[in-house]
This record gives structure tokens, C-alpha cells and sequence, in this order.
């Protein structure tokens, strides 16, 4: 007679299913028949290395994570270019005051001067942001170009019709100064140039 019946209710009985058979006769047979004692220890074993069990709870680290990560970036070594970044925006935002306030810009309305005022004041409090929190350079990036682009083109625009002379124009300085800025921050490698010295060699 095989064991085959004995082996699949020794599988049974070790995946806790109804064995079919009562448990203090696979007992009995186990211990009289090597070959089902066998199997019954192979069937064990392979039951504990392959047990799935319930994970243990992960509390949830993401917030603090989060906080570190924003306290670093705004604790981060500061260099010359956020120094820089800071003045520009500080210029910015003081160019931006008269048309804000008083509604004075030349050849505009005092409404459209005033919306001009408040564009060019939230650009400058963006700057500020970015001189605080480097990892947003990435993100300002793509907006200061396009300001500056625009505000490029249009002074050649005017300078070419005559409407504006020269040193008006110079007032658009610092918008274009802050897309060099900001990218300085955006890319770290080319924040990170350093001339470096020969150095004497030794070995």
C-alpha cells in the first residue's frame, strides 16, 4: 500500500485544511513510516520559508521628511549667486513700487501701470523665494526666461522704432541678471565652477 493518501493529508493538516483523516491517526502512521516521517518534515520546513506574514506597520515618515528636506534646502551653503539674487530682487521690487503705488509708467494708464507694478513686484518676491529655497530654482526657471526673452525683444523693438533711447532700456537689466542667477542655481555643476590652482605634486 502506498502513502500517497497519508501524504496529502499530512499537506493538508501542515496548510491547516481538513486533513480528511483523524489527526491522531496521521500521528500514529508518521511515527511508524520513515518515508511519511520524511515528507512530513520536508513539508514543514518548506512551510516555514515560504510563510507569508502580515507586514509590520510603517509609521508614516513623509511629513517629517518633508520638513527636513525644506529645512536643509533653505540652510544650504549660501554663495554669491543667492547674495546676488537677493540685490536683484530687492531692485525689482523697488522698480516696481511707483507704477504699483502711484499708477506712474510711461505711455500707460494708471490701471495698466498698476497691474504692470503688481506682476513685476510678485517676479521679485518669486526671486526672493528661490534666493531662500535653491530647489525651486528649476521650477522659476522657465518663467524668468521667458520674461526676460520678452522684455529683450520688445527693447529692440523700441529701439529700433526710436520710441525708447538707450539708457531707458537699462532698467530691464536686473530681469535679465536674475535668469543667469537663477539658472546658476538650477544647475549645480555650473554653480559649482571654481578655478583651481596648480597644485604641487607629491608620490
Amino acid at each position: 500500500m502506498t502513502c500517497e493518501r497519508w501524504h496529502e493529508a499530512i499537506s493538508a493538516e501542515v496548510d491547516g485544511e481538513d486533513p480528511g483523516i483523524d489527526g491522531r491517526l496521521i500521528d500514529a502512521h508518521v511515527a511508524r513510516c520513515p518515508g511519511c516521517r520524511d515528507f512530513a518534515a520536508a513539508v514543514e520546513s518548506g512551510r516555514r520559508e515560504h510563510r507569508v506574514v502580515v507586514a509590520d506597520v510603517i509609521p508614516d515618515l513623509s511629513g517629517r521628511v518633508t520638513k527636513l528636506a525644506a529645512l536643509a534646502d533653505r540652510a544650504g551653503r549660501w554663495s554669491i549667486v543667492r547674495a546676488l539674487l537677493i540685490l536683484v530682487a530687492a531692485e525689482i521690487i523697488a522698480f516696481s513700487l511707483p507704477a504699483l503705488v502711484l499708477g506712474d509708467e510711461q505711455g500707460s494708464s494708471a490701471h495698466s501701470a498698476r497691474h504692470l507694478g503688481a506682476f513685476t513686484a510678485a517676479y521679485g518676491v518669486g526671486l526672493l523665494v528661490v534666493a531662500v529655497r535653491p530647489a525651486r530654482a528649476r521650477a522659476m526657471l522657465p518663467v524668468a526666461a521667458v520674461l526676460a526673452g520678452a522684455l529683450v525683444i520688445t527693447a529692440l523693438v523700441d529701439l529700433f522704432d526710436g520710441r525708447i533711447p538707450l539708457v531707458g532700456e537699462t532698467q530691464h537689466l536686473p530681469e535679465v541678471l536674475s535668469v543667469v542667477l537663477i539658472w546658476l542655481l538650477a544647475v549645480p555643476s555650473a554653480a559649482s565652477l571654481r578655478v583651481v590652482g596648480d597644485e604641487r605634486r607629491t608620490g
